[in-house]
């Protein structure tokens, strides 16, 4: 499968469509009535559930909120087991690269489970690229930024986080970032309970 792009898709990814339609059946939601709570067109959920378009993380963190799970289980629903070790090419990774998408990365640290009450991701966004955001949820949440510059918004106020530095904030607060500096930002982001 490929994305509008060209670009072939890996499996976790491929399958996210088919998934948000099960849960969106599940919840005996019609295509309407989700994409109105996720807060995206109907033709835009429909080409999502049919594997035509690789939704934003906006997007998906919308459509996850909206069908109450998080992120991770509509990327990468794999049993629980007693400890998961991921290699650097073994992580399910989320790509925003489609029609959507600005190039950034989510690679997910922490394996789907409906009671974990960590998550933990590593994040990779464009030099000066886009906002993401703004989001607002239940939690905490915590970084160290391992490249680049973040360009970090909380409850209106801007914060510049540098390569080395670390950050924390109650996640009830809005919130939205990007990369801000001349090279791409790459951020550990850990959050309770998992939201992404």
């Amino acid at each position: 499968m490929a994305n509008s792009d060209g670009e072939k898709l890996d499996e976790g990814l491929a399958a996210v469509g088919p998934r948000v339609r099960y849960l969106r059946r599940l919840h005996r939601l019609r295509l309407k009535d989700l994409a109105a709570l996720a807060g995206c067109s109907e033709s835009l959920l429909s080409r999502i559930e049919n594997a035509l378009v690789v939704p934003s993380l906006s997007t998906l963190h919308r459509l996850s909120k909206a069908l109450n799970v998080n992120v991770a289980a509509l990327i990468d629903p794999k049993e629980e087991q007693i400890c998961t070790i991921y290699g650097p090419n073994d992580r399910p990774r989320y790509t925003r690269a489609a029609e959507e998408g600005d190039g950034s990365t989510a690679e997910i640290l922490t394996p789907f489970s409906e009671h974990r009450q960590l998550e933990g991701l590593l994040l990779e966004m464009p030099a000066h690229g886009p906002m993401c955001g703004p989001f607002q949820h239940a939690g905490e949440e915590v970084g160290y930024v391992l490249a680049g510059e973040l360009e970090l918004h909380v409850e209106g106020e801007q914060y510049r986080v540098p390569t080395g530095y670390s950050f924390f904030y109650q996640s009830d607060r809005i919130h939205s970032y990007r990369a801000s500096g001349d090279e791409n930002c790459r951020v550990i982001w850990i959050n309770t309970p998992p939201t992404f």
